[in-house]
């Protein structure tokens, strides 16, 4: 199993986090998607469960493909680097 994290941004409203759902749930492999909006800053984090592992620019390829259907909004992938913590 695979956890993916990332911000998407553009995120305004209750409709575009369900329009990212909605893309995302069409990747093979996905056990749980978890959307967390601040919309406030335009944004949302995305957690992903995965069966397999997925590439990135086949997560790239739905979210840019959802932003070209809606007016207005322009969805964007932005990749978190991990900070790995040391006790």
């Amino acid at each position: 199993m695979q956890e993916i994290s990332f911000k998407v941004s553009g995120i305004y409203c209750e409709n575009c986090v369900r329009k990212v759902y909605k893309a995302l749930s069409t990747l093979k492999g996905i056990i749980d998607i978890q959307i967390i909006p601040n919309f406030n800053e335009e944004y949302a984090e995305v957690h992903l469960k995965c069966e397999r592992k997925i590439p990135r620019e086949e997560i790239e390829d739905v979210i840019s493909e959802v932003s070209q259907e809606t007016p207005y909004h322009e969805y964007r992938v932005i990749w978190v680097k991990r900070r790995l913590l040391f006790s």
